[in-house]
């Protein structure tokens, strides 16, 4: 299958940060964490451009740890649509890598 043209990558997020300051699509996403507890919210993706994690209505994606440790990832065929921007938050989860396939 031909790559879809346009499509960007984040590199490994480490911590809060914006991915897209206008709206767009997620592909895909990798995350890894470590040291975490069962139960705990390893990641989220908003649908905004800032920090809005205390509004529910901005979770698109949340991410929850089913072990201590581990890796889980998503894709989107057809791209999973962000209608303000794309914003990443990190859990309560320590030790947290993840990577986001964009356009």
């Amino acid at each position: 299958m031909p790559r879809i043209q346009g499509l960007a990558e984040t590199g490994v997020l480490t911590g809060d940060q914006l991915v897209k300051e206008a709206p767009g699509e997620v592909h895909s996403f990798v995350i890894a964490w470590r040291g975490a507890n069962v139960g705990d919210v390893i990641a989220y993706l908003l649908d905004a451009i800032t920090d809005t994690s205390a509004n529910p209505g901005t979770h698109e994606v949340v991410i929850i740890a089913a072990t201590a440790n581990g890796t889980f990832a998503k894709e989107y065929p057809q791209g999973k649509r962000f209608d303000t921007g794309i914003f990443y938050k990190e859990g309560a989860a320590n030790n947290v890598f993840t990577e986001v396939t964009f356009k």
